[in-house]
């Protein structure tokens, strides 16, 4: 159960730093002309991570809560901001 809200943050987390790898690839195959916007390549690298996520999880036969592995991505991909937050309201 642990297993999978970690994995999720992962996934979440790298989603960020994948996202120009993402793109190069995408420029390579298809080109820059018919390249998506910002927001729908930040979306597919969120979605790449988190198959990479589920495909892993699933391969170490991990039966954690669905809803448990999504709010790792959550917090994985928004730490930043939700780090940000937390700290203004602190101070």
């Amino acid at each position: 159960m642990l297993l999978s809200l970690i994995l999720g943050a992962l996934a979440g987390w790298a989603a960020r730093p994948l996202e120009p790898r993402l793109t190069n690839i995408l420029v390579a195959r298809i080109g820059a002309d018919l390249l998506p916007d910002a927001p729908s390549l930040r979306v597919a690298a969120l979605i790449a991570t988190t198959t990479v996520a589920a495909v892993f999880m699933a391969l170490l036969n991990v039966h954690g809560p669905v809803l448990l592995f999504v709010l790792g991505v959550g917090l994985g991909h928004f730490q930043a901001e939700l780090r940000e937050l937390w700290l203004s309201r602190q101070g």
